[in-house]
C-alpha cells in the first residue's frame, strides 16, 4: 500500500508539457520571380522534423498573399499562452526601409501600392506572437536566396536586423543581416539541411542547435553564408525533451535497488525502459539466488521465473551431481559389503546388513571352517535409485577353501537391494 501511495504521489507531480504548434510555409513556384527549387522540399523536411518532435504542424506549400494572411491568422488563433510556437518560412523575403517582408508566390516587383499591401510584415508577425506570452516562440527564416531583379527593386540586400521585445523568443535567419546568398541548388537548402543534421542528436538544447547550424552552413558555403539569430530565450528549450520516465531512468542507470526499479516499472509500464528495469530486477534476483547457491534459493527463483534457462541449467546440473553422488555412495556400499564378506569381518557385515545380526552365531561357525575366501560382487550396470531405496544388478562369484576340501565356486547374477540409512546406505538383500 505504501508503495502504491508513493507511486500515485510521484505521478501527480509530473507537470503537463506545453502544447507544441507550428506553421510551416514553403514558397517556391513564384509567378513573377525566379522559381526556388528547394523551398517547398525544405519546408516539407522541416515540417516532418517538427512532427517527429511532437509538434502539431500545419504545412502550406506555394501560398499566395491571401493564403499567407489566412494561414498566419489561423495559426495565431490556435496558439495559446504557455504554448511552444514555431513559424518557419522558406522563400523570398526582402527588407524595405528597415522592415522585413515575406513574399507570397504571386508577388510582383512593380506595383502601384507599397510592399506592405502585397506581402506579410515579419515585424507584425513577431509582435503578435510576442503578445501571446508563449513558453517559447521561434521564427525560422530560410531566405538566403537572391536575384538581380529583387536587388534592383530592393537595394538593401538580405534582411534587416531584428528587434525583439518579448521574452523566450528566437528569430533564426539563414544569413547575417544585410547579406544574401544564392540557392545551393540542392533539393533541400543548406540551411534547413543543417537544422535537420543538428536535430539528429537527441536532447540538444536550442542554443547548441543554432551553433551547430551556423558551423555547418558556414563550412558548406565556404563562408559565403553565415546564419544568425536574435534571442531573448531565458529558459532552456529542447526540441526532443526528455520525458519524466527518461529523466528518472537516467538516475537508475547503474542502480542495484530492486525496490526503486519496481517503482519505475509501476509508474511507467509502457515506457521502453520498463523492460530494461524488469530485466535488471531479474538479474539481481538471479545473482542473489546463485550466490546463496542452494536448491531452495534456486527453487524460489524458478517459482517467479519458471522459464529461466540459467536456473533450469543449475537444477539440471545439481540433479546430475546429486545422482552421481548417490550412485557413487551406493556402489561404495556394495564394495564395502564385498570386502566385509571376503575378510569375514562379522561386525562390518552386520553393520552393512543389519538383518544378519540374528545369524551372527551361525556365521561365526561357518567362517571358522573356511580357510580362505574370494568374494566378488561386481556391478553389471548403474544403480536404479528411487527416493530412499536403490537396487544394483551384480555378478556374484564366491570361491572358498574349507578344512574339509574345496567346494565348487558359486557364480550367479544377483540383485543387491539397499536403503538409505542416515548419511549412508545399508544392504537389505542379495538375491
Amino acid at each position: 500500500m505504501k508503495a502504491l501511495a508513493l507511486i500515485a504521489l510521484l505521478a501527480a507531480g509530473i507537470s503537463a508539457q506545453p502544447k507544441r504548434k507550428a506553421l510551416v510555409v514553403g514558397n517556391g513556384d513564384y509567378q513573377n520571380l525566379p522559381r526556388l527549387t528547394s523551398s517547398p522540399e525544405s519546408a516539407r523536411a522541416f515540417a516532418q522534423m517538427l512532427g517527429a518532435n511532437k509538434f502539431a504542424v500545419a504545412l502550406k506549400i506555394n501560398v499566395d498573399a491571401d493564403g499567407l494572411l489566412r494561414e498566419i491568422r489561423q495559426f495565431l488563433q490556435d496558439v495559446a499562452p504557455g504554448d511552444v510556437a514555431v513559424f518557419y518560412f522558406a522563400g523570398y523575403a526582402v527588407q524595405e526601409i528597415g522592415e522585413n517582408y515575406l513574399l507570397p508566390v504571386g508577388f510582383k516587383l512593380r506595383t502601384e501600392d507599397g510592399i506592405e499591401f502585397h506581402s506579410y510584415s515579419l515585424k507584425r508577425l513577431m509582435r503578435l506572437l510576442e503578445a501571446k506570452k508563449l513558453s517559447a516562440g521561434m521564427v525560422v527564416l530560410d531566405t538566403e536566396h537572391t536575384d538581380p531583379g529583387i536587388e534592383k527593386r530592393f537595394p538593401d540586400r538580405g534582411l534587416a536586423a531584428i528587434d525583439l521585445r518579448g521574452q523566450d523568443f528566437v528569430v533564426a535567419m539563414s544569413n547575417l543581416p544585410g547579406r544574401s546568398a544564392r540557392d545551393s541548388g540542392a533539393n533541400v537548402s543548406r540551411y534547413t539541411s543543417a537544422w535537420l543534421e543538428a536535430m539528429t542528436e537527441p536532447w540538444l538544447p536550442l542554443d547548441a542547435i543554432l551553433r551547430k547550424v551556423k558551423q555547418r552552413v558556414s563550412e558548406t558555403s565556404g563562408g559565403e553564408q553565415v546564419p544568425s539569430e536574435v534571442s531573448t530565450m531565458v529558459k532552456e528549450f529542447i526540441f526532443d525533451p526528455k520525458s519524466p520516465a527518461t529523466i528518472e531512468w537516467e538516475k537508475l542507470t547503474n542502480s542495484r535497488d530492486a525496490t526503486a526499479l519496481e517503482l519505475f516499472r509501476a509508474r511507467y509500464p509502457s515506457d521502453p525502459n520498463a523492460a530494461a528495469a524488469a530485466a535488471r530486477i531479474r538479474a539481481l534476483e538471479w545473482e542473489a539466488a546463485a550466490s546463496e547457491n542452494t536448491r531452495a534459493s534456486i527453487d524460489r527463483f524458478l517459482r517467479k521465473y519458471p522459464g529461466d534457462t540459467a536456473a533450469r541449467a543449475w537444477i539440471t546440473q545439481a540433479d546430475a551431481a546429486e545422482r552421481a553422488s548417490v550412485e557413487a555412495a551406493v556402489l561404495a556400499a556394495v564394495e564395502r559389503f564385498r570386502k566385509a564378506n571376503e575378510s569375514r569381518n562379522l561386525d562390518e557385515l552386520i553393520a552393512m546388513r543389519p538383518s544378519l545380526a540374528p545369524e551372527r552365531r551361525r556365521l561365526e561357525q561357518s567362517f571358522r571352517t573356511i580357510r580362505s575366501m574370494k568374494y566378488e560382487l561386481s556391478p553389471s550396470g548403474a544403480p536404479v535409485i528411487e527416493a530412499a531405496a536403490a537396487t544394483v544388478k551384480c555378478r556374484l562369484r564366491v570361491e572358498t577353501k574349507m578344512d574339509g576340501g574345496t567346494p565348487p565356486p558359486v557364480e550367479k547374477n544377483v540383485t543387491v537391494k539397499l536403503r538409505r540409512h542416515g548419511d549412508g546406505w545399508i544392504i537389505e538383500s542379495v538375491d
